[in-house]
């Protein structure tokens, strides 16, 4: 795979036309290696055949484990039905763009779907040409630690994904916080992270 580094996408004279490149690969479904505010992840355009199924491969992580969805704002994910009963919309409002993971039902479905909306400079770049969510999963193989150099990524991966955005070594920070909201509007806090089950709970019992 090749390597591209991010202010090579952001800013100077190439900026456009890196980017571009690199959204027409996404539309054509490669997978890739990218930053999020938390940590890198390994993502493809969501809805677009095999995608899925080469993020599994790459991981050597079971197919039936829950992906993430991940985009830069929350209309993106209507194209996957999925329902936003009143607390989430309240939780969304508040804490989106940001460290905040919504499991949520898929309307008239018995499933549910794990959504995000990053602030990332990298992901609001991309979704001004893409036009469905992507894929996002942990950059890691299946059941190893997390390796937050994007040195050692690369030389994982090397052989796994098409291509990496490399933002150098990201800064600590705690996980997003996950919250599923039933279809009758219970709120369950799943994993506590950046943002406090006391945050949470002030906003749902306004």
């Amino acid at each position: 795979m090749d390597k591209i580094t991010l202010d090579t996408i952001l800013t100077g004279s190439a900026a456009a036309k890196k980017l571009s490149q690199i959204c027409d690969r996404i539309d054509a479904g490669e997978i890739f290696i990218y930053p999020t505010e938390t940590i890198y992840g390994i993502g493809g355009k969501a809805g677009k055949e095999g995608v899925r199924q080469e993020i599994v491969n790459a991981k050597k992580r079971k197919l039936d484990r829950p992906m993430l969805l991940l985009a830069d704002k929350k209309e993106t994910f209507s194209q996957f039905n999925v329902d936003f009963p009143p607390a989430a919309q309240l939780l969304s409002g508040i804490f989106w763009p940001g460290f905040l993971t919504l499991v949520l039902p898929v309307k008239n479905e018995n499933e549910t779907l794990a959504v995000r909306v990053s602030r990332h400079p990298f992901i609001q770049a991309i979704f001004t040409r893409i036009k469905a969510p992507i894929f996002s999963t942990s950059a890691n193989l299946s059941g190893n630690d997390y390796k937050n150099d994007p040195d050692e990524i690369f030389s994982i991966f090397s052989k796994r994904v098409d291509f990496m955005v490399d933002a150098g070594k990201l800064a600590s920070s705690r996980p997003s916080t996950i919250v599923r909201v039933l279809p009758d509007n219970t709120v369950k806090i799943i994993r506590e992270g950046a943002i406090s089950t006391e945050q949470i709970k002030s906003v749902i019992n306004r």
